[in-house]
């Protein structure tokens, strides 16, 4: 994996500060899937290696990761104002609006091919392998997301900021509304994302979202969010290739379900 990077544009006009991609293919995130699958269960575990094996075969993951940093024009009452006038309600997210330099924007996505061939798995009838690679797919985008997040911190550390929580259009605070405006300032529609009637970001699908960089930023853990988590139990990020039997023939728990 390696990072793309733009840097230096003049602050002082309605400028990106910073922007950039994450240079990651279809193999190497297929691969981090068989390292860390989560909790699958014992009769599960041949279907699940089939729906890696047909996504690494058929390249069906086509990663895009890419982000970028606005100046904060102003804070107000109403949320953050961005140098080009989009305003963002960003208060219920946690963060200390009021110390917010600038605003970072990101959006993964994975491509269209796997969603094609779900409905074409589907359509022959074969459930399980459907199931498992639309699983997996789900878990593709937020390992992206998470490898974003932290480029994003990086950034900010390096500003001698700090990164707040980033927060999704849809989640509480912030409505769908704002989707096109967080895809757009993110540089999607320069590489070809779309937002639909709906809200949803297209082709294939993808994590959005946004997260203020500033003085006095809360800190906040990742691992906090997932100890509240409902499906925390079958969640890849906490099982590895050994808890799937793969690493010394012992079969995975059943502990959860793809």
């Amino acid at each position: 994996m390696k990072m793309a990077r733009d840097e230096g544009l003049d602050r002082g006009a309605c400028k990106p500060r910073a922007g950039g991609s994450l240079e990651i293919d279809g193999a190497w995130v297929v691969n981090d899937l068989e390292n860390r699958p989560g909790n699958i269960p014992t009769p599960l575990l041949a279907v699940a290696q089939e729906a890696l094996r047909i996504m690494r075969n058929e390249n069906l993951l086509d990663p895009v990761a890419i982000w970028k940093i606005w100046p904060a024009k102003s804070f107000d009452g109403s949320g953050v104002v961005v140098c080009d006038e989009t305003r963002l309600p960003l208060r219920a997210s946690g963060e200390s609006s009021s110390g917010t330099e600038y605003l970072s924007f990101g959006l993964c996505g994975i491509g269209s091919a796997a969603e094609t061939r779900v409905s074409e798995l589907f359509r022959l009838k074969q459930y399980r392998i459907a199931l498992a690679i639309d699983e997996f797919v789900n878990r593709a985008i937020f390992r992206l997301s998470e490898q974003l997040v932290e480029t994003l911190r990086l950034e900010a550390r390096s500003l001698g900021l700090g990164l707040a929580r980033p927060v999704s259009p849809g989640d509480v605070g912030l409505s769908l509304d704002y989707r096109k405006d967080v895809v757009r300032l993110a540089g999607g529609v320069e590489v070809g994302f779309s937002v639909t009637e709906a809200g949803m970001v297209r082709p294939g699908r993808a994590v959005d979202f946004v997260a203020p960089i500033g003085t006095g930023i809360p800190k906040w853990r990742a691992r906090r969010q997932c100890e509240k988590c409902p499906s925390r139990k079958r969640c890849f990020k906490g099982a590895t290739r050994r808890d799937w039997g793969l690493a010394d023939g012992q079969n995975g728990h059943a502990s959860g379900q793809l």
